[in-house]
Formats: C-alpha cells, structure tokens, sequence
C-alpha cells in the first residue's frame, strides 16, 4: 500500500513554547532551531510508526482489492471518506459506504466488506483502488500525552546532542517504543 498526503495538517503535536518548559529554556535565541526539530521529531515518529498526528486528507493506493479486509497502517484514522477504483472498462467507480464497514479504533484501521459482498474486479493497473481517509486527533490539545512526551524526549535528545553521533538507542529503541506500544497494531 503506497500513501499520498492529500491535504497537510497546518499544526504540529507540540509548540516551541511545550518544547522550551521540558527542557528548561527561558530565551528566544534557539526558537527557529527548536522548531526544525519539532518538525524532524514529528515527521520521525510518524514514518516510524506509521502515525499521522495532527488533521490531514491522504490517499493510500492498492494495485488491486484484498481477498477480505483492507488494513490501513496509519494512526489514528478519524474517518474513510471514499474507497474508489478503476473498473474493467478503465471508468473510476465508487464503492457504496453500505457495501463496507469500518473499524477505526486502532491500528491498523480497516475497512470490512458486508458477508454479502465482494470487493470488484479491477483493471490491471497500478494503484486500481484509491482510498481517501483522513487522519489525525482533532487539535494539538487531544493528542495522547504519551506521544507528545515521546516528541519531547527525541527533541531533548536532539537539542542536548547537536554533533554527529549515533541516535541515542536507549531514547529511540526503548523509552520511545514503550511509549508508543498501546497504539500499534492492535
């Protein structure tokens, strides 16, 4: 499954301000540099662990519909907007909200056809099955405290660490995944 970002969020998980209380910053001096790492942190954990954070519209793309169940490896899904595909004859076709249904508590989310329907055929093309979804908590303030805390370790550690080194194993590869965990594929 490939993901296009339809529409970008126009926030971020934590502010300069959040960022400058964790770490005990009381001056303007690092502000510019602060936010590069929210963005870096932000965009870090999300190609890692697959999450969208704050409101955005994306795409994900199939070369052809499943068997069964189409998994979304994004988190959280607020809502599937539409599930598109190219028929046979080349023409775009909208599957029927009354033909699915969804489960959006978790990751991955999943889009289930009804006992008495079929997924259809599909050119053979690729991305053939387009699934537009949006993503993200609905501001900044309904973000899990879990996950902003794991935000703010990895810009601490950014901030703290600004030569090149090796990632700091123990705040990536333990603390931020145990953070992390509850949310993933469950």
């Amino acid at each position: 499954m490939k993901f296009k970002l339809i529409t970008a969020p126009v926030d971020w998980a934590v502010n300069v301000d959040e960022v400058k209380k964790h770490l005990r910053i009381t001056g303007t001096d690092d502000d510019v540099y602060l936010q590069s790492l929210i963005y870096a942190a932000q965009q870090r954990i999300e190609e890692e662990y697959g999450f969208a954070l704050n409101a955005a519209t994306w795409e994900a793309y199939l070369d052809k519909f499943p068997e069964g169940t189409i998994e979304i490896y994004r988190y959280p899904v607020a809502t599937i907007t539409s599930v598109k595909y190219t028929d046979t004859n080349s023409a775009t076709q909208t599957v029927s909200s009354d033909n699915y249904s969804t489960d959006l508590t978790g990751m991955p989310a999943r889009i289930i056809p009804d006992n008495s329907y079929d997924w259809p055929e599909v050119e053979e093309t690729a991305n053939a099955v387009q699934i537009r979804f949006t993503t993200g908590f609905t501001s900044p303030e309904t973000i899990p405290a879990d996950i902003k805390h794991a935000l703010l370790l990895i810009i601490g550690d950014w901030y703290l660490n600004r030569e090149d080194q090796n990632f700091n194993f123990t705040v990536f590869r333990r603390i931020v995944p145990s953070l992390l965990s509850k949310y993933l594929y469950r």
